[in-house]
């Protein structure tokens, strides 16, 4: 039959007792086989789930010691922040206080202006105090929270640590800050400008521009007065007048509406055409003797007065000169004038010798002509008076006593220019002097507005707090955990997690994708609410300061622009030189100064190898940190609250007070700002 045993068709093999269990005659699997195949892959499927269960909880500790980096470094991140916004407060608080400043120095060199000086002068006090007592709090309060930030940092991350202690894994770690102290100097925020002398200095510019107002006020009440003289009837005035005795026409005779529109060169004008018209025009009224001396003495005068209003000076201008003859109206006026000293009057050769007379025309002239004479000479004996005419001294002082005595005369309101032109150019010459000093102290006032400036536009700070060089955790990972019976069962035996350990660290880098500005203006907005409605002082300061506080960080608004913008509400300046002079020399330091937007990125944490942070804070291997971080509580939660412990007890609380900000424009009134930290480290 062969070699082996037929049955019908199939072919029966013998694979002898050993293969025999797992193949059957015909080559097929035995049930032992298929048994025994499906128990080895069950036992291969549960072991391979195991190992990467333990693999997988394995590689955790190294997610848990980057979270726990990052989670110190957070707290590192946080005071970078309230630093920043600090600063920004601090700096553009000193900036709107001496922008203030240079307001009511501008202003407390305009006449008319200044004295709205000293309200705008305490406004920028207000903001420089406000600063002051701001930045020596801030100074006092970053110092405190610097002080348990290493504290804050450990309990933080040893917080992080405790949160992820969860599905039967115990971890113990935390973060260790690098340094371990402060480096931070925060003399800066003390740096700035004093207001005491730039107030005194402003103070002093605005009593020389007071003197000058009232100088300049004195000059235009006299040239007010003047004016009214010359052409305002009240009841009369130089030009009626020179229109009804001189019949001048309004040619030669103009009136003007006002003082503004009207010099006192008009007046000497009008006065040199009335006296030639009256000159020429002057003829006896009567034939009497009596008239006939006094028209000749008046057209003495009326020649006399048309020569000095003729050589007469009116000038408005720097420098101011208003030289205006003073007519004789009576014998000691007469006496001072060449009126009295012209050798201008006829003399005749009498029995008694030479005899002074009006006029050839005297009857009392019967002798012949001997010349001239002064009255000067008949005073001194020297000629004789003519007892017919009788001319002397008296007469010629009376030719203009009552013209000038009585309100209907030209030379009464003659005599009211002359007095008003003196007052005028004393005047003048006091508001000339006034600005003289004016110049001089606008000069002070902008060098002490330069060094405000320059104290302000120092170097901005380098924040150096504990962990400013990053922050190096060491988690380790508890064994003895147990694979879940679910991933074992009957099929392979129990098994546990062994102890692991990772390490990693965390620096702060700036994150161009953040904008500061946000929080200056959240910050701004969320004081504004505290404080209430703005204080309206001079160019609303709280407005001022928000700012130039909300774009401390960016190009939107320069303090140039700011200070321009500031200035230049002032309005109009009314012409006056040295507020203008003043005015662009301000303008000018600021543009010098090139403030520049500070970098308000906010920092975040990001991981970095370990061994940098290590190399940067002087240790030369990672076993001195591990040792530093090794020699820690064996419990994270332990780690957290004696931490926390140590911030409460520093504190005295879960707050901490970062500074005290005065309210712009309250006296008395300030505003706390705080921090509540327990909400940083997860503390109830």
């Amino acid at each position: 039959m062969g070699a082996g045993n037929r049955c019908g068709d199939r072919r029966v093999r013998d694979f002898g007792p050993t293969v025999g269990i797992f193949l059957d005659g015909e080559g097929g699997y035995t049930t032992i086989a298929v048994a025994l195949a499906l128990l080895v892959s069950l036992t291969l499927v549960f072991s391979v789930a195991s190992a990467e269960w333990v693999l997988s909880r394995s590689a955790e500790v190294q997610e848990v010691a980057d979270a726990t980096a990052m989670a110190g470094s957070n707290c590192v991140a946080a005071f970078s922040t309230v630093v920043q916004v600090i600063d920004a407060c601090v700096l553009s608080l000193g900036l709107a206080g001496v922008l203030v400043f240079a307001a009511g120095m501008v202003v407390a060199a305009v006449p008319f202006l200044q004295a709205k000086s000293p309200a705008i002068l305490h406004a920028g006090r207000q903001l420089l105090d406000a600063r002051r007592t701001f930045a020596t709090s801030a100074s006092e309060g970053l110092e405190r929270f610097e002080l348990v930030l290493p504290a804050l940092i450990m309990a933080n991350s040893a917080s992080c640590v405790s949160a992820n202690c969860r599905g039967g894994l115990t971890y113990v770690g935390c973060a260790v800050p690098f340094p371990q102290t402060s480096e931070t100097d925060y003399s800066f925020l003390d740096e700035g400008p004093d207001p005491a002398e730039m107030e005194e200095s402003a103070e002093q510019l605005r009593e020389a521009t007071e003197e000058k107002e009232r100088a300049l006020q004195r000059a235009q009440a006299a040239k007010e007065r003047a004016w009214r003289a010359d052409c305002v009837n009240a009841p009369m005035c130089m030009r009626s007048r020179a229109a009804t005795l001189a019949g001048m026409t309004s040619r030669a005779n103009p009136s003007y509406a006002s003082a503004e529109a009207w010099q006192f060169e008009y007046a000497r004008l009008r006065a040199k055409n009335y006296y030639l018209l009256r000159e020429r025009q002057e003829a006896p009224l009567n034939s009497s003797l009596e008239e006939l001396s006094r028209s000749a003495a008046r057209k003495r005068f009326y020649a006399y007065a048309y020569e000095e209003v003729s050589k007469g000076t009116c000038s408005e201008t720097d420098p101011v000169v208003m030289d205006l003859p003073e007519l004789p109206h009576t014998r000691a006026t007469v006496r001072a004038s060449r009126l009295y000293t012209d050798v201008c009057w006829p003399c005749t050769s009498e029995d008694g010798g030479r005899v002074i007379h009006s006029t050839l025309e005297c009857p009392g002239a019967t002798g012949a002509s001997d010349g001239a004479a002064s009255l000067e000479q008949l005073e001194q004996g020297l000629v004789g008076r003519c007892d017919v005419c009788g001319m002397d001294v008296a007469v010629m002082g009376s030719t203009a006593h009552a013209s000038t005595n009585i309100n209907n005369g030209f030379e009464h309101y003659w005599r009211i220019v002359v007095q008003a032109s003196r007052d005028y150019q004393a005047a003048r010459e006091e508001a000339a002097q006034a600005d003289a000093r004016m110049k001089e102290l606008a000069e002070k006032n902008s060098n002490l507005f330069q060094q405000a400036i320059d104290a302000l536009s120092v170097d901005r700070p380098r924040i150096r707090p504990a962990g400013y060089q990053g922050c190096v955790s060491l988690v380790m990972r508890k064994g003895g955990v147990a694979v879940p019976s679910e991933l074992t069962g009957s099929f392979i035996s129990g098994t546990s997690l062994p102890p692991g350990v990772a390490m990693s660290a965390a620096t702060l880098a700036p994150d161009s994708a953040t904008d500061g500005n946000d929080i200056l203006s959240r910050a701004f907005d969320g004081l504004r609410e505290r404080w209430g409605a703005p204080v309206d002082l001079v160019g609303h300061m709280a407005e001022l300061w928000g700012r130039l506080l909300v774009g401390y960080g960016s190009t939107y608004e320069s303090v140039s622009g700011v200070a321009e913008s500031l200035l230049d509400d002032l309005g109009s300046l009314f012409g006056e030189r040295v507020a203008s002079w003043l005015r662009g020399k301000l303008t000018a330091i600021v543009d010098a100064c090139g403030f520049q937007p500070a970098d308000m990125r906010l920092r975040k944490p990001v991981l970095v190898r370990s061994q940098r942070v290590l190399d940067q804070a002087g240790l030369t291997n990672v076993g001195e940190a591990r040792a530093l971080i090794e020699a820690l509580p064996a419990s994270a939660e332990e780690i957290r609250t004696t931490n926390w412990g140590k911030v409460l007890e520093a504190l005295g609380g879960s707050g901490v007070e970062i500074a005290t900000l005065p309210i712009p424009g309250r006296d008395g009134e300030s505003l706390p700002l705080s921090l509540d930290l327990a909400s940083m480290v997860g503390m109830p």
